[in-house]
């Protein structure tokens, strides 16, 4: 009897015992039970942001729990805790939204029963949080009453997007009134055929009489890209004007504008354009190799060692210093270009050292329709840019298989 005891004991108490483990793995999954539902990573690669769902939404149409983990390579920064009401849904990477800034990363929480939650983390660890309200509040504010003149709209030049603190607005190529016969085109942000914001005018009055550049002829190009780093998007635009004067007075030449988001706006950036508008062919000037050269000039070592070689070898001549593009999207640096010949420097490689980057001076003639094939033209020089020292040794090679100086061979360790 006692033996029949014991094993009905033994027998109640496993089935205790696994009815509490259940009962804890239930309440783990549902309670404490982390899942990651997206992440973020700054522009620089140096921050990740993490979004997580613990345990699961209490039943039936509960809030559910979140967390944000913020990290600096393998060092937690911050970790910040939520509830999102959410009509008892979970968290998804549709509940957030991110924008990276200098010194801290904004999120922002959205649910179907909530006002948006605002979550600010710096990277020095400290936080801000608050209950957005009224959409006024991360908005800029608009001006009143301002109707869209559809009839101004260039609308092939006019697109729908999801911009920055702005969300989803309609940029407009707005066209000039024509009042005056200077008058330039302008650009807009609307919303609801309501204007919203007005983009910095490039000329004083958003007037071309007091410069060279001519009359607005047409808006040709319009990109939206984050050319500064910054997580916003940046809107670049290619302007065509006439001038109306000389045999070629009707040709539309091209401009660049470049309005860098900042401050919940945007501003023009003069010095960047300058530098695009001298240093860029204008046969090649399109979104794409603007892009491309301003990560070029901002991020690249190769742009460096152009600048370099050009200031060290051929300023003096008054060469060119022209920025162009290949079909492939392979960057060279135009000194000299007639009717018959071009002369350009176009980057190779990096040593075999890994110490220097590798230039090559080309000279090409050019076909009778003005064409011209890297494959066919002679090399004139190899130079060397140390990247560490930021010295230039030409090696007097005029073929891949010309023996060049010691100087060439010592700094770049090529054989």
């Amino acid at each position: 009897m006692k033996k029949f005891l014991k094993i009905m004991l033994c027998i109640m108490g496993s089935i205790l015992a696994v009815i509490v483990a259940f009962w804890f793995c239930i309440s783990y999954t549902v309670n404490y039970k982390k899942t990651t539902c997206d992440t973020s990573v700054s522009p620089d690669g140096k921050y990740e942001l993490t979004l997580q769902a613990v345990g699961e939404p209490d039943w039936p149409f509960g809030s559910a729990s979140g967390r944000l983990v913020l990290m600096e390579g393998k060092d937690k920064i911050s970790q910040t805790d939520f509830e999102l009401h959410n009509d008892g849904g979970s968290i998804t990477s549709s509940c957030w939204k991110v924008t990276w800034y200098e010194d801290y990363v904004e999120v922002i929480l959205s649910g179907e029963e909530q006002f948006d939650e605002q979550v600010i983390l710096y990277f020095d660890g400290t936080k801000e949080i608050q209950q957005l309200t009224d959409i006024a509040e991360i908005e800029v504010d608009y001006p009143s009453e301002e109707k869209l003149d559809e009839s101004r709209v260039i609308t092939e030049q006019s697109f729908e997007v999801d911009l920055n603190d702005w969300g989803e607005v309609r940029f407009v190529s707005y066209l000039p009134t024509y009042d005056t016969l200077w008058e330039d085109v302008s650009f807009v942000l609307a919303k609801d055929n309501q204007i919203v914001y007005h983009f910095p005018a490039y000329f004083e009055n958003n007037s071309t009489e007091n410069d060279s550049v001519g009359m607005f002829d047409s808006v040709e190009a319009v990109g939206f890209q984050d050319i500064d780093g910054d997580g916003a998007k940046d809107v670049i635009v290619i302007v065509n004007y006439v001038t109306g004067t000389g045999p070629q007075g009707m040709i539309p030449r091209k401009t660049i504008r470049i309005f860098s988001s900042q401050n919940k706006g945007f501003i023009i950036q003069h010095d960047l354009i300058d530098e695009l508008m001298k240093n860029m062919k204008e046969d090649d000037i399109s979104i794409s190799a603007i892009c491309d050269y301003v990560t070029l000039i901002e991020t690249d070592e190769i742009y460096d060692g152009y600048r370099t070689i050009y200031q060290q070898y051929f300023a003096d001549e008054g060469c060119d210093f022209m920025i162009s593009y290949s079909a492939s999207g392979n960057s060279r640096v135009i000194l000299n270009e007639n009717e018959e010949i071009i002369e350009f420097l176009a980057y190779d490689r990096l040593s075999e050292n890994e110490k220097c980057e590798l230039y090559v001076l080309y000279r090409s003639k050019k076909n009778a329709d003005g064409s011209w094939h890297i494959s066919e033209a002679e090399i004139l020089d190899i130079f060397a840019y140390n990247v560490s020292t930021k010295d230039v040794v030409s090696s007097g090679k005029t073929s891949w298989s010309a023996t060049g100086n010691e100087k060439y061979y010592e700094v770049t360790g090529e054989k």
